[in-house]
């Protein structure tokens, strides 16, 4: 039946079991070696050891069906169901639907006096993901861990206690994603690309939110809050030319903007701890994830500012910063920090240009994004107020503020400082995270010419330049995109940030290749 009409049945049903168990054991010498020869634990003055054991169990259940109908109409739909060891007793399994739809519109008859579309189809899909990314200590459960117990300095006992509140019911954190694409040819084929638009929604994060201290814990696991991401993606391929010299251009250009829609119920924002000074990004309801949460620089410090009794913090003094005065109390806080940027970028595109001639091939991958911004901890170590004179500083801040009619390129303030403290995270180190970068340059020619022997398929021999050349606006960074360093202190809430990452290495690579 199918067959006279051109139509296809695919149906699959399956079940998988997955677990995984790791068991580790550690020994370390404790107080040295008793030979400067034998460094065996055998010889060692007293031997510690450890032992740990984690486990994880994955249980699913999974049906697809794929159908077709004239090669024109498609239609995909499938179920799962799956169950974690991770999440609580009474919610351990998610169910995770999703559908798809094609439509073949070059294909139909009305399309046949379009001749310059070559091909022309629609798609639209809709899907639910499933998120278990968690440790495995059950951290539903409420696990024991050891404490001391003062029983008068400097004596105390080791006893056990509750260290985690229990939550029988977290369950699988979901991402439900609508998206709308089409996929063309134009030309014969000449130009070819797709574009999609998609809407994701995420739910039920797995998140830590504050308790009451009564409770005698700081946060519990849970599932609250939702972020939404909406984005664009673009891609196209155009064969230039097609004769002796062959030469393809593809180019991707990627949209994306995410925001936090909701949090814990009644909380509008959570600050993330910092490790290095005060908090600098922010989870805040309405704006970006991790958004970039400082004073913000006016400018500097006139003495008519200091006679007028502008708002300041502490004694700050002619070339200084002036901080503006978010809630107007007359002083500068903690409380006058404001959203000044978000860490992602809004767009990151990609251009490969391939060209062919005879025997030779050359290939150059141009890479970029713009729309972020860096908050710098490495910039503000190098140039922060307060510094000493003996501190590294970098080559900019010779253009520095040296005068109330030399204020240099306006970064950076007077060359010492003694109003410095934690709060004073601004956007004095806040910078643009744009770049292009020629990520590789190859150039390569086929020997095969030059072997008669039927064994040898392949030969080329190739030069290639990798991240030689390109710019960015980090000028006292090293690298726009390192994240070289955990900044927040609270693993629940991960913030990565440059504190000296190093920049992309260069390569210049020469190979010779063979295919047998």
């Amino acid at each position: 039946m199918f067959d006279k009409y051109h139509s296809s049945l695919n149906v699959l049903a399956g079940f998988s079991y997955n677990w995984d168990k790791f068991d580790r054991t550690t020994l370390s010498s404790n107080g040295g070696y008793t030979s400067a020869v034998i460094q065996t634990l055998n010889a060692a003055a007293a031997v510690t050891g450890n032992t740990t054991s984690t486990q994880n169990v994955l249980t699913s259940f999974f049906g697809r069906l794929q159908y077709g109908y004239k090669d024109k109409y498609f239609l995909a739909a499938s179920l799962r169901s799956d169950g974690s060891s991770r999440f609580g007793a009474n919610t351990k399994y998610g169910t995770f639907p999703s559908v798809s739809l094609k439509w073949a519109v070059s294909d139909e008859n009305f399309m046949k006096g379009i001749s310059f579309i070559s091909d022309l189809k629609i798609r639209a899909s809709y899907g639910v993901n499933g998120n278990n990314n968690l440790p495995n200590d059950y951290p539903w459960a409420a696990t024991l861990g050891a404490f001391p117990y003062p029983l008068g300095a400097p004596a105390s006992a080791i006893g056990t206690a509750p260290n985690v509140l229990a939550n029988p019911d977290l369950k699988w954190e979901k991402s439900q994603t609508y998206d709308l694409g089409f996929d063309f040819g134009l030309f014969k084929n000449r130009i070819t690309g797709s574009f999609d638009y998609y809407n994701k929604l995420n739910t039920d994060l797995l998140l830590n939110v504050q308790v009451l201290a009564v409770t005698g814990f700081p946060s519990y696991l849970t599932n609250i809050g939702t972020v939404r991401n909406i984005g664009q993606e673009i891609e196209i391929t155009s064969h230039n030319t097609t004769g002796k010299i062959q030469w393809i251009t593809s180019v991707n250009l990627t949209h994306n903007t995410n925001k936090i829609e909701s949090l814990a119920p009644g909380q509008t924002q959570i600050i993330i701890p910092n490790g290095f000074t005060v908090s600098d990004q922010i989870l805040r309801v309405g704006s970006p994830l991790n958004s970039i949460y400082v004073l913000k620089v006016l400018g500097f410090l006139t003495a008519k500012d200091i006679v007028d009794n502008v708002p300041r913090y502490g004694n700050e003094q002619p070339g200084d910063f002036k901080f503006e005065d978010l809630n107007k109390d007359g002083i500068i806080t903690e409380a006058d920090k404001q959203i000044v940027g978000h860490p992602n970028p809004d767009y990151t595109w990609g251009m490969t240009n391939t060209v062919r001639y005879k025997g030779f091939d050359l290939n150059v991958l141009i890479q970029g994004q713009w729309g972020g911004q860096i908050y710098s901890q490495l910039g503000r170590a190098i140039s922060r107020p307060g510094q000493g004179r003996s501190d590294n500083h970098p080559a900019s801040f010779v253009d520095r503020w040296y005068s109330e009619t030399n204020q240099g390129e306006g970064r950076f303030g007077k060359a010492y400082s003694t109003y410095n403290n934690p709060i004073t995270s601004a956007t004095d180190w806040l910078y643009s995270s744009d770049y292009f970068r020629v990520r590789n340059i190859s150039l390569g020619y086929n020997l095969k010419s030059l072997f008669k022997s039927q064994t040898i398929h392949e030969a080329r021999v190739y030069f290639t330049l990798e991240n030689f050349f390109g710019h960015d606006k980090y000028v006292n960074g090293l690298n726009p995109e390192a994240a070289n360093t955990t900044v927040s202190t609270n693993g629940s809430y991960p913030e990565a940030g440059d504190y000296g990452g190093m920049p992309l290495p260069k390569s210049l690579i020469f190979g010779l290749s063979f295919t047998f």
